[in-house]
């Protein structure tokens, strides 16, 4: 799967105005569903308390459907109709449905000690499948809003590694890949959250579970063209050793990451089956000052 040609100019140079107050409204509104489902799972918290804080909890909903439409809808307007934003919009529309039903129905019954258990188990799940996609509209809005700037290509790819997706998630697996490539000082003009985050979800796509033997390697060649990100299965293990958190892969990822790609300068070029993901970049620098080689 390619993702087709990079755009002539990065989408993200339009910049849309907002986006830092609606990604901080995902924030604070999921963290609250995580609050609330550890309270549900506490055997000190009792009944009467939640049943209070139930109401709260429900019509933190509507700022959370409203802040993801608006991600969407810049998304949309910079980057036209694309399978991202119609993806996300299907896997987030039927659970913020159902994650408003059970706070209802909660709300309006005593919270018998069956109906706590059914509710913690849908306020867990529903909020870290949410979460999870709170990482893909960041990515988005990154990517279309975020500044641009040059960064080595090989510690671009180091850097997605060095701390977790960010702040608030749910605790997450770790996973391990390796590093190689020479140090070329070839610089790529992008948005470093957002070619980080391409990256890394790049392991995670690569990575086989029923497979421990073959781990993720991420290469940085330079190419005829410019120069390459090349994350591929090997079993030699060779390489700088790195430990990622993921960040989950669900169903609007790949489109996403596609999307993300191509506002990013990038050409992306998938194979599941063969479990290589490579971005290819056409504009890059020499960050090299004249006489540092050697």
């Amino acid at each position: 799967m390619k993702s087709g040609l990079p755009p002539s100019s990065h989408a993200f140079a339009r910049r849309p105005v907002g986006l830092d107050i609606e990604r901080g409204t995902l924030r604070e509104s999921l963290g609250g569903l995580r609050n609330l489902a550890q309270l549900l799972h506490s055997l000190r918290v009792g009944s009467r308390p939640l049943s209070n804080m139930l109401p709260d909890a429900r019509d933190a909903c509507d700022p959370l459907r409203h802040a993801m439409s608006q991600i969407l809808a810049a998304a949309q307007s910079a980057l036209g109709e694309s399978p991202a934003t119609s993806s996300l919009q299907q896997y987030v529309a039927p659970r913020l449905g159902e994650l408003e039903a059970a706070l209802t129905e909660a709300a309006q019954r005593p919270l018998s000690v069956k109906m706590r258990l059914s509710l913690e188990e849908r306020v867990t799940r529903l909020s870290q499948e949410l979460d999870t996609a709170r990482g893909l509209f960041d990515l988005l809005a990154d990517s279309i809003a975020g500044s641009a700037m040059r960064l080595d290509v090989l510690e671009l790819s180091r850097q997605s590694f060095s701390g977790p997706p960010s702040g608030g998630s749910w605790p997450r697996e770790t996973l391990v890949a390796t590093l190689s490539g020479d140090d070329s000082g070839l610089e790529v003009e992008v948005n470093p959250r957002a070619t980080t985050a391409l990256i890394a979800l790049g392991v995670e796509l690569v990575a086989d579970p029923k497979d421990a033997t073959r781990i993720p390697n991420i290469r940085v060649t330079p190419t005829e063209s410019g120069c390459s990100i090349v994350v591929e299965r090997r079993a030699d293990g060779a390489g700088e050793d790195l430990m990622l958190l993921r960040r989950g892969v669900i169903p609007p990822t790949v489109p996403v990451v596609t999307a993300a790609a191509r506002a990013n300068g990038a050409l992306l070029e998938f194979d599941p089956e063969l479990g290589r993901f490579a971005l290819a970049f056409s504009k890059v620098f020499s960050g090299r000052v004249a006489g540092e080689a050697g």
